[in-house]
C-alpha cells in the first residue's frame, strides 16, 4: 500500500471519528460564555446522570483529598472551577469516543503511558517555574499521544510492527511508513476536536526538544517531562529523550531531583485512581507495580559525572531500593558487604581505570551493571555485563536483578 493511501485511510478514520458526547461540547460552550455562573454549568453537568456521578466520586477520591464528602453537582462545581469541570469531562468524553474505534492492536500499554503521563504532569504542575493547573496538566498529559491511538485503529497491519519495536525511532518510523507521525495526528485530531490550542501543541510538539525549551509552550515542557517520568515509572510505549534532551527539560522548567523524586512518588496512587475512573480496563497492568516491587537491595553508582550520579540516584530511590556510597565501597567501610549491586559509568573513565576498577570489584560479590546509553560499545572485556540505560523502567531494572538472579 502507498504512503498516499495510507494518509488516506488515517485521515478518513479521523474525519469519521465519534464526536465529543453531546453534555461535554454543551460544557465546553457554556464555560467559554465569560457570563456563565456555576448554576449554569451544574445545570449541564448535571444533565448527564452518568457523567455527574463519575464528577461526583471522583471529587471525593482520594485524587482530590477534599476534607468533607461532596454530595452535590453545584459544590463538585466550586470546589472543581470550571476548568476542573471542563477537563473531566473532556477526560472522560476523550477516552469514551476513542474506545469506540476498537481496532485489532493492544492499546493497553498506549493507556497505560497515558495515564502515567497524565499522573506525572498533574503532580509537577505546581512546581515548574510557570506553574499549570493541575487538571489541565493532566489532560494534556492523557491526551499527549492521542494520534498513536488514531494510527492504530487507521492501520494496524503497518502500525502493529512500529509499535512492537521499541528500539526503533517511533517519529521516523511513523513518517517513513505511513506518511504522518502520531504528533501530527494528534495535534489534527484535537484541533478537530476544537480543544484549548496549549492541548494540541502538546500533542505536536511533545518530541520537538527545542520547541519545549523555547518558552512559549510551557505545557508542552512539562508533558514532555512527563513523557521521560512515564517511561522510567514502567512499560515500553514510548522512547524516553537523551540525557542532553533531559537536562534542556529540566533547566526550562526549573526543576530539581526532589521535585523528580515526588513525582515519581506520587503518580501511582493518580494512575490507579484515574484507570478506574476512566474505565481503561486493564490501563494499570501496563505499568510496573509500586514502588519496591520484586527484588530490592543495596546499590553503588561508581561515577565521576556528579549530575549523573544523582539523576540514578533518584531513580534508584524511587524504585525502593537502598543507595551505598561509592568512597564507602572503595574503603571496605561498615556495610560495604551488604551491596547487591554496583552500577558502573564507564563513560567517566579511561580503558585503563575501568580495567583496574573491575579487578577490584571482581574480588567482591556484588553483581555488576553497566549503565550506558543503547547502541554504545561497551569497554572491551565487559560485553558480557547487563546494561541498564540512563532513563530505565522499574521493569528493566527487575530484568537485570532477574538475571543477575540466575
Amino acid at each position: 500500500m502507498s504512503v498516499e493511501l495510507i494518509q488516506a485511510r488515517i485521515k478518513s478514520v479521523m474525519r469519521n471519528l465519534p464526536p465529543l458526547p453531546q453534555v461535554t461540547r454543551q460544557l465546553l460552550l457554556v464555560i467559554a460564555d465569560e457570563d456563565a455562573s456555576a448554576q449554569d454549568v451544574s445545570k449541564v453537568l448535571s444533565s448527564d446522570q452518568a457523567l455527574a456521578g463519575k464528577v461526583l466520586k471522583l471529587v471525593n477520591s482520594s485524587f482530590y483529598g477534599v476534607q468533607q464528602e461532596v454530595t452535590t453537582i453545584s459544590r463538585a462545581v466550586v470546589l472543581l472551577g470550571f476548568t476542573g469541570v471542563r477537563n473531566l469531562a473532556l477526560g472522560f468524553g476523550s477516552v469514551s469516543a476513542l474506545q469506540k474505534l476498537g481496532g485489532d492492536i493492544d492499546m493497553k500499554g498506549f493507556w497505560a503511558h497515558a495515564l502515567a503521563n497524565g499522573s506525572a504532569t498533574q503532580v509537577l504542575a505546581p512546581l515548574v517555574k510557570r506553574r499549570t493547573d493541575p487538571e489541565e496538566a493532566f489532560l494534556a498529559g492523557l491526551m499527549h499521544d492521542i494520534g498513536a491511538y488514531v494510527l492504530a485503529a487507521a492501520v494496524p497491519d503497518i502500525y502493529g510492527p512500529i509499535l512492537e519495536d521499541p528500539g526503533r525511532n517511533r517519529l521516523e518510523a511513523e513518517q517513513q511508513m505511513c506518511g504522518l507521525t502520531h504528533a501530527q495526528v494528534g495535534q489534527g485530531l484535537l484541533k478537530f476536536w476544537e480543544l484549548p490550542v496549549d492541548f494540541s501543541n502538546a500533542a505536536r510538539y511533545h518530541h520537538d526538544i527545542d520547541r519545549a525549551c523555547d518558552g512559549t509552550q510551557p505545557l508542552t515542557n512539562l508533558v514532555a517531562i512527563a513523557d521521560v517520568l512515564a517511561c522510567i515509572h514502567g512499560g515500553s510505549f514510548e522512547t524516553p529523550a537523551s540525557e542532553k534532551d533531559i537536562d534542556k527539560l529540566l533547566a526550562a522548567a526549573g526543576l530539581t531531583m526532589d521535585h523528580i523524586q515526588a513525582a515519581l512518588t506520587g503518580m501511582d496512587a493518580k494512575i490507579a485512581d484515574m484507570s478506574t475512573f476512566l474505565h481503561i480496563s486493564g490501563a494499570n497492568t501496563g505499568v510496573a507495580g509500586a514502588k519496591g516491587e520484586g527484588r530490592s537491595g543495596t546499590c553503588v553508582i561508581v561515577t565521576t559525572d556528579e549530575q549523573r550520579r544523582e539523576w540514578t540516584s533518584t531513580l534508584l530511590k524511587s524504585m525502593g531500593q537502598t543507595l551505598y556510597p561509592m568512597e564507602g565501597l572503595f574503603n571496605n567501610a561498615p556495610g560495604s558487604e551488604e551491596v547487591d549491586l554496583i552500577l558502573v559509568d564507564p563513560q567517566c573513565m579511561t580503558a585503563g581505570k575501568f580495567d583496574q576498577l573491575m579487578t577490584f570489584i571482581s574480588s567482591l560479590a556484588a553483581d555488576v551493571c553497566l549503565l550506558m546509553e543503547p547502541g554504545a560499545a561497551p569497554p572491551r572485556g565487559a560485553e558480557d555485563l547487563p546494561r541498564l540505560p540512563l532513563v530505565f523502567s522499574r521493569e528493566n531494572l527487575q530484568e537485570v536483578l532477574t538475571a543477575l538472579a540466575v
